[in-house]
């Protein structure tokens, strides 16, 4: 009986890490995410300010 107690344990205290472990790589997966949409959208701002600025004197002229 002592034998399946501790089994028992182990198995739910395996649970228990697998649980935590697979919300923080969850939450490690959405901030790297956040992060890089953060970036693209600031890269892609950058490269349409350049467009914009480089095409009115184009049209100016």
């Amino acid at each position: 009986m002592n034998i399946c107690n501790s089994i028992s344990l182990v198995d739910f205290t395996a649970g228990v890490l697998t649980t935590i472990l697979s919300i923080v790589v969850c939450f490690v997966i959405i901030i790297a995410l956040i992060l890089y949409v953060k970036k693209s959208k600031k890269r892609k701002n950058m490269v349409r300010n350049k467009k914009k600025q480089n095409d009115n004197p184009e049209q100016n002229g």
